[in-house]
């Protein structure tokens, strides 16, 4: 069974114990496939480049194209329990804060709480559970040249 993957081009700017600075380009984010979805487009925030440090293979060198990778699968899971789980929580306390104090004050009171319980349940998850936070690859690129490649959306 093949894992789709999202990959973004960059070029490694350096290497230093084991981490890799890589350039990865954001100017073309927007003409992706993934569009207005995509979270790196979001965060580059109209810089030409966003500098990220990437675990490195010992294949890889300084001034090498990459792409970088991650699985869909374990995207998705992952932005559930960092963005849904939350707010679900935080909503289950804001009920139980009005149905135990029957106030506006236990009701801010449960919200608060549960958001929280559920940050820290899903940091202990991410602790317990290896593999559950997706860790970027990077794939070399074959064919190199001076410049970003661009990416293209064709219909």
């Amino acid at each position: 069974m093949a894992t789709n993957m999202i990959e973004h081009r960059g070029i490694v700017q350096r290497i230093e114990g084991g981490q890799a600075l890589v350039a990865m380009e954001t100017a073309g984010c927007s003409s992706c496939g993934q569009g207005a979805s995509c979270g790196v487009g979001k965060m580059a925030a109209g810089r030409p480049a966003t500098l990220l440090t990437i675990p490195v293979s010992a294949d890889i060198r300084a001034g090498d194209f990459v792409l970088i990778g991650l699985p869909e699968s374990k995207l998705t899971l992952s932005a559930l329990l960092g963005y849904l789980f939350p707010a679900f929580a935080m909503l289950v306390g804001a009920w139980l804060g009005a149905s135990l104090e029957g106030s506006d004050g236990g009701t801010a009171l449960g919200a608060i709480v549960g958001f929280l319980g559920a940050l820290a349940i899903a940091r202990i998850a991410i602790g317990l559970v290896p593999g559950l936070l997706p860790a970027p690859r990077l794939i070399p690129i074959s064919n190199q040249s001076t410049a970003f490649p661009k990416e293209h959306h064709h219909d």
